[in-house]
């Protein structure tokens, strides 16, 4: 059963590659301290989050980790301010702005920047996405980070793989509001959505 649905799965991705246009898979090794192997979710549950965060038109949505721009693709087929890109691998950088350059149906502007995620400004952020980019070391350190740049603003989050969940449920500042465990993705990965406390 499950072999099927990984057959499905992977059929289903190359299916958004060749509509969209792009290549965005593999899993690499990334050689930086703290830092996790790139991977990408599947299609459908990348989609899927996209929905239940529901990004509105005056929204920027960044991307932690953003690898080779699965998800930038992904949420730049909705109509939002702004795309952003956050990643430290120079070449995964290079891959993500050639898809976006070339991506098919895309309705939101994609930008990548090649920089450490805990020096990125993040004032302009909305909406953040990430795929276990890093351990709870960085993850917190970036988080930190967010919460100086954005002043008073709202912002929410979709943590996908949550391994190190400590580092968003210590911050005093956020709430979790929901909860997918595997299940929920086709025994993909679990993700967590946080947002500010009101």
């Amino acid at each position: 059963m499950a072999g099927n649905r990984n057959v499905v799965a992977r059929l289903d991705n190359l299916r958004w590659e060749l509509r969209l246009g792009v290549s965005t898979r593999g899993r690499v090794e990334v050689d930086y301290p703290d830092a996790h192997r790139y991977a990408s979710m599947n299609y459908s549950s990348i989609f899927e989050t996209l929905h239940f965060l529901s990004p509105k038109p005056a929204d920027t949505f960044i991307d932690i980790g953003s690898g080779r721009g699965r998800v930038l693709c992904c949420a730049a087929r909705y109509p939002i301010t702004k795309v952003i890109g956050v990643d430290l691998t120079t070449a995964f950088c290079a891959d993500a702005s050639s898809n976006a350059a070339r991506m098919r149906g895309r309705r939101a502007p994609i930008v990548v920047h090649n920089v450490n995620a805990t020096e990125f400004d993040y004032a302009d952020g909305d909406v953040y996405y990430l795929f276990d980019p890093f351990g709870a070391d960085t993850l917190t350190n970036v988080l930190e980070k967010i919460r100086d740049d954005r002043g008073d603003k709202p912002v929410r989050f979709a943590y996908a793989n949550p391994t190190h969940e400590i580092a968003f449920t210590t911050q005093p500042w956020l709430e979790r509001y929901e909860f997918w465990d595997k299940a929920k993705t086709g025994g993909e990965h679990s993700v967590s959505f946080y947002r500010t406390k009101a």
